[in-house]
C-alpha cells in the first residue's frame, strides 16, 4: 500500500469523478485508475463504484479512507514537527472551536501565539458537537477547543480541562427586565426564549434547571444552534436567551447585552483541549496547547477581577 495510491482513492471520491481527481493530481486519468486498481487488488475488496452520482467509496474504500486521512495528517504533523526543530517558527496547524472558545480564550492564545511564531499558518473552523469531534477522529484537526463530556472515552480522545464555565440568561441591554433588581419567577413564565436545538448540552442543562427553579419549561419560540443569530434577535426583540458566562466577560458585547441576575445558577461545564487519544501532538499543537492554558489562567484572573 502506497501513499500515492491512498491519494488516488480519497481525490477520486472527494471529486467524485476519476477525470477531476486526476487533473487535481495532475496524472493521466489511466495513471490514476491504475492506482485505484492496484490498490483494490492489494487489499482484496471493491474500494470505488460508479454510481448516477459520480464516484463514490464502497463501504470498505470509506473505512480506508477515514484511516488514510489520519495517517495523511499525522505525516504532515511529522513534517511540521521536523520544522519546527529546523527554524521553531513554520509548519501549519487545524483547530477547532465551539463558540464559547473561538470567541473568546482562542484569539487571546492566538494572539500570544503568533507572535512568538509569526510564520506558522493557523486554521480555525467553528463549529458544533459532535460535528467538531468527527473531524477530530479522521484527522480534520490537530486538536478541538470546546465543551468536555463525561460521555467522551478516553481511549479514543484525550482531554484536558481549561476552566469551568456555566450558563447564564442574557438580554439587551435596555431589556424591560434589566430595570427589576431581581428577576422573578413570574418574569421568567412571560418570556419568549430563543434556546439552542433540543438535545444539545447547553439546552439540557438549561431546561432542567430552569424547571427545578421555576416549575414549568420555557416558552421557547426560536431554536438556533447559531450563536450570531441569538444576538441578533436579542438586540432587535425582547426575546431572553442562554451563554456561556465566559463570553461576558471582558468582551464588546458587554455594551449591548447584559446578564440577568435570577436568584439561581446553573451547572458548569468543562472547556478544555480535546485531541485523539492514540496521535502525539505535533509541535505546534503542544505549543498551541500551551498558550491556552495560560490564556485560560488569565481569563479567569480577569474574571475574578471583575466579580470583585
Amino acid at each position: 500500500m502506497k501513499l500515492h495510491q491512498l491519494a488516488a482513492l480519497v481525490t477520486a471520491v472527494e471529486t467524485g469523478s476519476l477525470r477531476r481527481a486526476a487533473e487535481k493530481m495532475r496524472l493521466s486519468q489511466p495513471a490514476l485508475s491504475r492506482s485505484v486498481r492496484e490498490l483494490e487488488r492489494e487489499i482484496g475488496v471493491k474500494l470505488i463504484e460508479r454510481t448516477p452520482h459520480g464516484v463514490e467509496a464502497t463501504v470498505y474504500g470509506k473505512a480506508l479512507i477515514m484511516r488514510s486521512k489520519i495517517v495523511e495528517s499525522e505525516l504532515r504533523q511529522a513534517r511540521d514537527d521536523i520544522a519546527h526543530l529546523l527554524a521553531a517558527t513554520h509548519g501549519d496547524l487545524r483547530i477547532g472551536a465551539s463558540p464559547v472558545a473561538a470567541f473568546n480564550l482562542l484569539p487571546i492564545a492566538l494572539a500570544r501565539f503568533k507572535k512568538r511564531r509569526p510564520n506558522l499558518r493557523v486554521e480555525v473552523m467553528e463549529g458544533l458537537f459532535p460535528g467538531l469531534l468527527a473531524e477530530l477522529r479522521q484527522g480534520d484537526f490537530d486538536f478541538v477547543v470546546g465543551r468536555i463530556s463525561e460521555a467522551m472515552d478516553p481511549e479514543d480522545l484525550a482531554t484536558e480541562v481549561l476552566f469551568q464555565d456555566d450558563l447564564v440568561i442574557v438580554t439587551r441591554l435596555n431589556h424591560p427586565l434589566t430595570r427589576a433588581r431581581r428577576v422573578t419567577k413570574g418574569d421568567l413564565e412571560g418570556c419568549e426564549w430563543i434556546l439552542p436545538q433540543p438535545g444539545s448540552p447547553p439546552r439540557t442543562a438549561f431546561e432542567q434547571t430552569f424547571h427545578a427553579r421555576v416549575g414549568k419549561m420555557p416558552h421557547c419560540t426560536i431554536e438556533s444552534n447559531s450563536f450570531m443569530t441569538m444576538l441578533t434577535v436579542l438586540s432587535r426583540t425582547e426575546f431572553v436567551g442562554i451563554a456561556p458566562r465566559q463570553l461576558f466577560q471582558g468582551t464588546w458585547l458587554q455594551q449591548s447585552f447584559t446578564v440577568l441576575d435570577v436568584g439561581f445558577t446553573f451547572p458548569s461545564q468543562p472547556i478544555g483541549v480535546i485531541r485523539r487519544a492514540r496521535s502525539v501532538p505535533s509541535v505546534a499543537a503542544q505549543f498551541a496547547i500551551k498558550e491556552l492554558r495560560q490564556a485560560a489562567q488569565q481569563m479567569l484572573v480577569d474574571t475574578d477581577a471583575e466579580r470583585v
